[in-house]
């Protein structure tokens, strides 16, 4: 019986071995030389079996590529490192007397668009005292470096702040049959000036240094149902605006006061799960959310917010980074270095990691690409694209992965649909 038993797992392992020699080595190479978009690039890869703490195959594992957003994978691992709470601190704030003196921890979700929280809003509205805010210093601009000048009017661009509101934007719904919109939040500050130049689709600009925007409704025909279009443009950020709008949701005076120091007996209000905060940072790639994250760990040692503080404080050796969200081309990563982060994700969360990633054709960036068999992070910026994660290989089995494709020419679209021939091979062939 012992022999029957050994045989049938010999088998096993040889029909195993067989599969992955149907996609070997040598043919994963091949293919990240000649499938469309990769020839004229520089491509950079990894395969690697958590399990077994062995890679399966590699091309230019530990040269430097531009990550993209493949950085909020980093941005996850220091959160995480270094944030162990289970509830993400949403302010920070002192009553004396009659007065209650809050200041920021950089929370990003007060109010957001799409995860909207109102933790920070109960508790102000609901206190009794006379409210002070204090503006926490930060020595970040609103633009991280390296980032793109021309991004300031699109919604991946919204301006990083002490204390972020509404995720730093405004939601328009521009009604093109009628020529009406709204707006929200709205603010006295904010100006729109109707163009009567109508386009072939809408279009919504905004002054570089004013909350002054330019809208252009579509053009529509007599018989044309109700066209709506929703659309986000960030706002120009200050302390003065942040404070006044604030004040209206609240529907109380909110005083500014800049002479102060956080003192040691503060308390801490508590906003949402941070597993939550992690998956709405990386499922739809929010930028505002990861910066906010890696300043949030710079106020857990000081009184400053500061991107690089905060990536000081974790002592990394040989990673190139200087932001939080991918938006700089400064940043570059080896697909090597990016699987020890997720080797180390996985080391602390477990399959429960894979909640936080975008699954294929499923949640989040990935929801119209790749096989519900890949959760992975996306990265994208002109001329480069990245990707790693996870794939459940049709044998249940968990590797690790990194792709990073420097310099195409090609359309992105046929960057995607060559790794996805790559992934698929590896699903069957593992």
């Amino acid at each position: 019986m012992s022999r029957i038993i050994t045989l049938l797992i010999l088998l096993a392992i040889g029909f195993q071995s067989a599969q992955a020699q149907r996609y070997s080595k040598r043919k994963i190479r091949k293919d990240l030389e000649e499938l469309p978009g990769f020839k004229q690039a520089f491509v950079a890869f990894e395969l690697y079996n958590p399990d077994r703490d062995q890679v399966i195959a590699e091309k230019y594992s530990n040269k430097f590529m531009t990550p993209a957003s493949n950085t909020k994978l980093f941005t996850l691992w220091a959160f995480s490192r270094l944030g162990d709470f289970e509830l993400v601190p949403a302010l920070e704030f002192i009553e004396k007397g009659d007065s209650l003196v809050f200041w920021s921890t950089g929370y990003p979700l007060t109010l957001h668009p799409d995860h909207s929280d109102s933790t920070v809003i109960e508790f102000l509205r609901s206190s009794p005292k006379d409210l002070y805010y204090w503006p926490r210093p930060m020595v970040d601009q609103r633009f991280g470096p390296g980032w793109g000048w021309d991004d300031y009017p699109y919604y991946f661009g919204a301006e990083k702040s002490v204390f972020p509101i509404y995720g730093n934007s405004i939601r328009f719904i521009v009604n093109s049959t009628d020529q009406t919109y709204e707006m929200s939040p709205n603010h006295q500050g904010f100006q729109v000036r109707v163009n009567e130049e109508l386009k072939e689709r809408v279009r919504l600009t905004r002054d570089e240094f004013w909350n002054e925007f330019d809208l252009h409704y579509k053009k529509v025909t007599a018989n044309t149902e109700q066209v709506i279009d929703t659309l986000i443009r960030p706002f120009r950020y200050s302390n003065t605006l942040f404070a006044d709008l604030l004040s209206g949701v609240i529907n109380k005076e909110i005083q500014t006061i800049d002479d102060f120091k956080r003192p040691e007996d503060y308390q801490t209000l508590k906003g949402v799960p941070t597993d939550s905060l992690n998956q709405w940072m990386m499922k739809p790639s929010d930028n505002l959310m990861a910066e906010s994250m890696l300043l949030m760990i710079s106020g857990f040692m000081s009184d400053t917010l500061s991107t690089t503080a905060g990536i000081d404080s974790l002592a990394l050796d040989g990673l190139n980074i200087v932001d939080g969200s991918g938006l700089s081309r400064y940043n570059m990563f080896t697909p090597d270095q990016i699987i020890h982060y997720l080797r180390s994700l996985y080391g602390w969360y477990g399959e429960d990691l894979l909640t936080f990633l975008p699954q294929g054709g499923t949640s989040g960036t990935l929801k119209d690409w790749y096989g519900p068999y890949v959760f992975a992070k996306t990265g994208t910026l002109s001329n480069n694209h990245a990707l790693s994660g996870f794939i459940k290989t049709k044998r249940n089995n968990l590797l690790a992965f990194s792709i990073m494709v420097n310099h195409y020419t090609e359309p992105t679209s046929t960057i995607r649909e060559s790794i996805g021939v790559i992934l698929e091979k590896i699903y069957n062939a593992y």
